[in-house]
């Protein structure tokens, strides 16, 4: 009896690394599929992506070239105010939040008053004025 123990014992433990490397085997390939999957699916909306922005880009190349070419048939009055109304509104707005900084700060206006003229929209506009002049320096340089 103690023969047939020893040998189901034997035999158990001479399967049970098998069946135990078979299982996590198996787990680790269900694992490794779902992760192949989820880099495909990255993959494919990095391309996607890519696919939007180069169409975004291409956009902007075609109507700087439609502009230069329209300017170019321009008077030279016309081109001079198109290349002033940029930096006359980044100016306008440096003033206004100059201005409005100051009497905020002299105590002419209150801090409800200023947050109600110089709210999130003013500063998303400021933003986004403030960012094209800093990338347009950036780009011009690497385009050096």
């Amino acid at each position: 009896m103690l023969t047939l123990l020893s040998s189901l014992l034997g035999f158990g433990t001479s399967i049970i690394p098998g069946i135990f490397n078979k299982v996590m085997e198996y787990k680790q390939d269900t694992k490794d599929k779902a992760h192949e999957l989820k880099m495909l699916g990255q993959i494919s909306a990095n391309q996607r992506d890519m696919k939007i922005v180069e169409g975004v880009s291409n956009a902007n190349v075609a109507v700087q070239t439609t502009a230069q070419q329209t300017l170019g048939k321009s008077s030279q009055w016309v081109v001079n105010l198109a290349g002033t109304v940029r930096p006359i509104l980044t100016y306008i707005f440096f003033a206004e939040f100059f201005v409005l900084s100051m009497l905020a700060a002299t105590g002419v206006m209150d801090q409800g008053q200023f947050d109600e003229i110089w709210d999130e929209d003013m500063t998303n506009i400021f933003a986004i004025i403030i960012s094209f002049w800093f990338g347009q320096k950036m780009i011009s340089k690497w385009t050096r």
